[in-house]
């Protein structure tokens, strides 16, 4: 209803204005009255009473009064009805990170939300995607600029977001986060993005979507013992007022991406946040509980800060328009016919078009739309300077007339000053104290508004140079942070190689020292390798020798068992079965003396030596056939003669063996071959006497008729 109601705060000017044309029209001459003292107070009625006064007012008390009243009037009602809160966004998402796996849905929660604003007709909308440390802190600066006169700033993240010593971090897509100490220089704090909405007057709301299973938490290696790093984000408690951060789940807890396009906080926040007139707490409160529900209680949201009692909305309850009543219409209706022009019917058709009063508005619209106007009729008229009015010859005209003529259009404060003091009883000294009052009041408005602007551009020229040194200060501090960050990679470079230097010269030292070893084990290898083929070389000898000393040997035993067989088939005499007796008896032991066929004390103990080492005691024993096979089917008895005189020291039988009987031991590596029982071949001097005494003993006889054993008797 703005034209309403500059028509009503222009009726009276307009009537008065049109009662004095048309009187003014049927008289030549201006009627002089004494002029009253303007009354400052309410010039309104002071210029309506002067009006009246006036016979014949000049025409361009039209452009000087009535039509700047109705214009400024308006601007300023349309100025006072445009004027609403400067609301600026700014949106992050970060999905590609380069050293971790990446989010799929940070992408598109980010573009949703920044749709979102946009719809909801946010002044400033700004979506970042996938920043690095240096484009995310240069985008919070920006967004400072633009909240610096904001009322309602909103800064959504999502992304990785992670916990370090009680500090809240967002983490760029370029962030490696070696240690709980790289945190600083590598990611951004929470703190930072407070700092870039600290100048918003009404409203500054944070969301963070940030409580995911972050992976840096896993790797990160702490430099600080008492830091911990967890995996969700820390509870946090703004210090500026007028200040919220909505978390998409509880300080310590991760959030879920969901199985949609968009993660359940994200969807709930689209749902709810902007619903006009709603109150952001109670919006806040509507996405916890449909987060709730989504993920069958598992994520709740959370929500820090406080505002005050007032309801604060993202987006105003859109203007509801006030139902005009009857009496409304019929009061409009009279001030549209007191201006009688077509534009002041269309300003109340514009604002009632139906009922009565409508439609007898469209018909006086219609008549002055088809019928030629007067040009008293109308204001835009009387103001249109291709149609002006008639006007009296200069000659009719008074001095004072001809003089406001020429200063009608003047906007010199002196000159009009000159006017008044030159004609102070003239009816134009009202319209140029007015005129003068308005000028008066537009230079002072216009010095006022000079001076706000060179205080604003003061105080935007000191705020420019505060964030040029802060940006400047923040360079520094980015350079230093770099610096230190390149000094402390070189160091750790550096590091690094002495390290791997350390390390190769431990392995040459080691692969130096095997090296030693092997050549070592290879020398001993050879040597064994030498000792074993040289002993092999010799046992090979000694192999060889002996298979021909034994080849040798069982030539001899058969020779000696061909004897034997001979021998057994001649008779023996008596002197030949001693002699055979003897050699059995050396054989096993028992004898050392010579073989010579005589029965002497040294055959006797060798005899009882032989009874007592086979268990039947001391006796007599004769010398017979049956007993040399007998001795022939013994095994050599260890320590034979030892039976005889226990107390005697015992003889070596190998002792008294002659030499040429003795035959050498092989030595070998391998197991020696367990000797053979054998006979004793007869010396070969006595081959005959022995061949004598075996054809003259008769051959035992075997079967059942028991054997004949013939014997000789000492």
């Amino acid at each position: 209803m703005v034209l309403p109601e500059v028509l009503r705060a222009a009726a009276p000017v307009v009537s008065s204005a049109k009662t004095g044309a048309n009187t003014g029209a049927q008289k030549t001459a201006p009627v002089r009255r004494p002029v009253a003292k303007p009354d400052h107070k309410q010039p309104r009625a002071a210029l309506s009473r002067f009006v009246h006064r006036t016979a014949n007012p000049p025409r361009s008390l039209w452009r000087s009064l009535v039509l700047p009243a109705i214009i400024v009037a308006a601007g300023v009602l349309v100025a006072g009805a445009a004027q609403a809160d400067k609301r600026a966004a700014l949106i992050i998402g970060n999905s590609s990170y380069q050293n971790v796996v990446k989010l799929d849905n940070p992408f598109n929660d980010a573009s949703a939300i920044a749709e979102m604003f946009r719809k909801a007709n946010f002044d400033s909308v700004e979506l970042k995607l996938d920043l690095g440390v240096i484009e995310f802190k240069r985008a919070l600066r920006d967004f400072y600029n633009t909240t610096r006169d904001a009322d309602v700033a909103v800064v959504y993240y999502a992304g990785h977001g992670i916990e370090v010593g009680g500090v809240n971090y967002m983490v760029p897509v370029d962030a490696k986060l070696r240690s709980d100490y790289d945190a600083e220089d590598e990611a951004v704090a929470l703190e930072r993005i407070f700092r870039s909405i600290e100048a918003t007057r009404r409203l500054r709301l944070v969301i963070l979507d940030a409580c995911r299973d972050n992976p840096f938490a896993r790797t990160m290696q702490r430099q600080i013992a008492s830091r911990a790093v967890t995996h969700g984000l820390a509870k946090v408690e703004p210090m500026g007022t007028d200040t919220l951060v909505a978390y998409a789940a509880k300080a310590g807890s991760t959030a879920e991406d969901g199985a949609g396009r968009n993660s359940p906080f994200t969807q709930a926040l689209v749902n709810n946040l902007t619903t006009p007139g709603l109150d952001i707490r109670i919006a806040l409160g509507r996405v916890r509980d449909e987060v709730l529900k989504r993920t069958n209680n598992r994520q709740e949201p959370f929500v820090y800060g406080s505002l005050g009692g007032a309801t604060v909305s993202l987006v105003p309850e859109p203007e509801r328009k006030p139902v005009a009543s009857a009496a409304d219409a019929r009061g409009d209706y009279e001030l549209a016919e007191r201006v009688g022009t077509v534009s002041a019917w269309d300003s109340f058709l514009a604002v009632h078009g139906t009922g009565f009063y409508a439609e007898l508005a469209k018909q006086q619209r219609s008549k002055l739309a088809a019928g030629a106007a007067k040009p008293e009729a109308s204001v835009v008229a009387a103001l249109d300077r291709s149609t002006p009015p008639s006007r009296l010859p200069e000659e009719a005209m008074s001095p004072d007339r001809l003089a406001w003529d020429k200063l009608q259009d003047s906007t010199d404060p002196a000159a009009i000053r000159a006017f008044i003091k030159k004609y102070p009883t003239s009816p134009l000294a009202v319209v140029a104290q007015t005129r003068l009052e308005i000028i008066e009041r537009a230079i002072a408005d216009r010095k006022r508004e000079e001076a706000d602007r060179a205080r604003f551009e003061r105080e935007a020229a000191r705020q420019r140079q505060e964030e040029e040194k802060r940006a400047k200060a923040a360079v520094e501090a980015e350079k230093k942070a770099a610096a230190e960050a390149e000094a402390r990679a070189q160091r750790e470079a550096a590091r690094q190689r002495e390290d791997e230097e350390r390390r190769a010269k431990l392995s040459a030292a080691e692969r130096e020292k095997a090296d030693r070893e092997a050549a070592r084990r290879r020398d001993e290898e050879e040597k064994r390798a030498k000792a074993a083929a040289e002993a092999d070389a010799k046992a090979a000898e000694a192999e060889k020798k002996a298979a021909a000393e034994a080849e040798a040997k069982a030539q001899r035993e058969a020779a000696l068992r061909i004897e034997q067989e001979r021998a057994r088939a001649k008779p023996l005499d008596g002197a030949e079965v001693v002699r055979s007796a003897q050699i059995e008896l050396r054989r096993l032991g028992c004898y050392e003396g010579d073989d010579n066929g005589v029965l002497n004390d040294a055959t006797r103990r060798a005899l009882q030596a032989y009874r007592l080492s086979t268990g039947h005691g001391r006796g007599d024993i004769g010398v017979t056939a049956a007993l040399v096979e007998d001795l022939q089917q013994q095994r050599p008895i260890k320590n034979c003669l030892a039976a005889l005189e226990p107390a005697k020291p015992k003889r070596d039988a190998e002792t008294e063996r002659p030499a040429r009987e003795k035959k050498p031991e092989v030595a070998t590596r391998r197991e020696k071959p367990e000797p053979k029982r054998e006979a004793r071949p007869a010396p070969p001097k006595r081959e005959a006497s022995r061949a004598q005494a075996t054809a003259a003993r008769p051959a035992p006889a075997r079967g059942g008729g028991g054997a004949v054993m013939h014997g000789i008797g000492f």
